[in-house]
């Protein structure tokens, strides 16, 4: 029974959307480090700024990181048959300025259920911002591959 399990694992990763799947989780893993590095990074160093614009800006320099190595890497989109790196990369942005704005509305929707509070005098705390975000990112990563696969990065 073992072994058929392994095959099984075996047939399911050699499939080429599987894959893709896998290395698009895996550079958004690395996307995911950057970006919530920084998050933390900028919330210790301007405290008074608000959580929603250190994540924005997180978030930005995250999906920097995702469009080059899915461009290259999981994708290989570029090259004779697919559209300029120019054209892709605005693809890229505006399908994640849906992300970001998935992202923002979750983790504030986990922030309410983290802290009890809808409003908050000042910034939650940052570990809530975190974790908060941390939790909404899954939700974030269907919507990113979905488009990515069929919009961002397909063949002309």
């Amino acid at each position: 029974m073992e072994s058929h399990s392994l095959s099984s694992g075996a047939r399911l990763l050699g499939r080429p959307s599987v894959r893709q799947f896998v290395k698009f989780c895996l550079v958004g893993l690395s996307s995911t480090v950057v970006d919530k590095g920084l998050l933390w990074f900028l919330q210790g160093a301007f405290p008074a700024w608000p959580w929603w614009v250190c994540a924005t800006i997180s978030f930005c320099f995250g999906v920097s990181n995702g469009f080059l190595w899915n461009r290259l890497w999981t994708f290989r989109a570029h090259g004779e048959g697919h559209s300029p790196m120019s054209e892709q990369y605005f693809k890229f942005v505006v399908s994640n300025a849906v992300g970001l704005a998935l992202n923002l509305s979750f983790t504030k929707v986990f922030l309410v259920v983290l802290t009890g509070q809808v409003w908050h005098d000042g910034n939650p705390a940052r570990l809530h911002v975190l974790v908060a975000s941390l939790c909404a990112a899954p939700i974030v990563v269907i919507w990113n591959f979905a488009i990515a696969r069929s919009w961002t990065f397909r063949k002309a």
